[in-house]
């Protein structure tokens, strides 16, 4: 199949796309009281569906993507968005809490079609070009779930929360049926591949794929690091000394829009050769944002300018991990795409869980701590990583 040149307004449509499927796990962040409220459950209990989310994204991550490397990655991009999308619909009309948790599980688990859509673009554009695109699709979906908050704040306080699924859900099949009409029909993937034989040999991807697994370790600890403070943020804002409403708190998602720019920015950097920059850089605002957060309760500013320093610092690490994975890969590249994002994914799974816990047992001065120290260990495996870079290049 000969190299297809996309214009730049379809390259723009597939960053919304991103957007859309990444954002609509994060539409329960700022919505876990109003959802509270309507179903007459704790806030602990609603509270769950965000474990729920990141959860089953994980999941759907290990699973469904490396069907790519078997059957076509076009079809089963359609296939994830049009499920995602009916699931959500449901949601919209769930009047009970286990209704909500069922739906919210498989919405979120099909809802991967940016992590197929990401590899299959990567391996049909000019290397030259990939980093670039690559860059403006992640901006497309870092927005996407920054965005996803400040729309879920905004419709709740003037309509319902089951209206955020329900449009979400039209808005998601309705982009599926561009990407039907759009997205080129690649060449016929390997189909002497078996299913057992694609899920054992993530194992061997792994076992022989080092850097996959220590980028896969930068990312988990560096997302883990954002969702901490992402999950605890209607706890911090709704509660003294600020007590916001659903809008208000939806609003900090435009506080994001600003740190993603970041990406395309990452990835013309990686693409001049300075991925050791970028890396540094990354690690570097990921501390700062915790010791800024650590005055979250405070001042109003501080907090601001923590979240646009963590925003910048997740947006600039996972497009530099990707980049160096991706460059590297081959025939199993959605496999090693899988790979990685599971481990990415489960890192934000751990920081939700370990933020709500860290809440309600030692308040906003241990999720700091524990969101530090998630942000030691990106430093950590990222030094590891570029020590053994620099060993296998003498």
């Amino acid at each position: 199949m000969s190299r297809p040149l996309f214009s730049r307004s379809f390259i723009l449509m597939m960053a919304i796309t991103c957007g859309v499927c990444a954002g609509s796990n994060y539409y329960n962040q700022p919505l876990i009281y109003a959802m509270a409220k309507s179903l007459h459950v704790t806030v602990e209990q609603s509270a769950v569906t965000i474990v729920i989310s990141q959860f089953a994204y994980a999941l759907g991550l290990i699973v469904l993507i490396p069907l790519g490397d078997k059957y076509s990655k076009r079809k089963i991009i359609i296939s994830l968005m049009v499920i995602s999308g009916l699931a959500q619909i449901c949601i919209s009309f769930s009047q009970q809490l286990w209704s909500l948790y069922v739906f919210t599980f498989i919405a979120t688990t099909f809802s991967i079609a940016s992590q197929v859509l990401i590899p299959f673009i990567s391996s049909i554009v000019e290397s030259e070009k990939m980093s670039e695109i690559i860059g403006t699709l992640m901006s497309g979906l870092f927005l996407g779930i920054l965005l996803a908050r400040s729309y879920a704040g905004i419709v709740t306080t003037f309509a319902d929360w089951h209206l955020v699924y329900l449009s979400s859900g039209i808005l998601l099949i309705l982009l599926a049926v561009v990407m039907y009409f759009k997205l080129p029909i690649p060449t016929a993937p390997n189909q002497n591949l078996k299913l057992i034989q694609i899920y054992k040999s993530m194992f061997s991807i792994a076992m022989h794929s080092p850097q996959l697994i220590r980028r896969g370790c930068v990312g988990a600890m560096a997302f883990a690091s954002m969702i901490l403070a992402l999950s605890t943020m209607a706890f911090v804002l709704a509660n003294p000394p600020y007590l916001f409403s659903e809008l208000y708190i939806g609003l900090f998602g435009f506080v994001g829009a600003a740190g993603v720019f970041a990406t395309k920015w990452a990835g013309k950097q990686i693409d001049q050769a300075k991925e050791k920059f970028v890396a540094v850089l990354g690690c570097a605002l990921l501390i700062i944002q915790w010791l800024l957060l650590y005055f979250a309760q405070k001042s109003l500013l501080v907090y601001v300018i923590g979240l646009l320093c963590g925003y910048s610092a997740i947006s600039v690490l996972h497009v530099l991990n990707q980049s160096l994975i991706l460059r590297s890969a081959n025939e199993t590249r959605s496999r090693q795409h899988s790979i990685y994002m599971f481990m990415y994914f489960m890192g934000a799974a751990i920081g939700s869980m370990a933020g709500l816990y860290a809440w309600y047992h030692w308040g906003w001065t241990g999720c700091c701590i524990v969101g530090l120290g998630f942000s030691l260990m990106t430093v950590f495996f990222d030094r590891l990583d570029r020590k053994q870079m620099q060993m296998t290049a003498l």
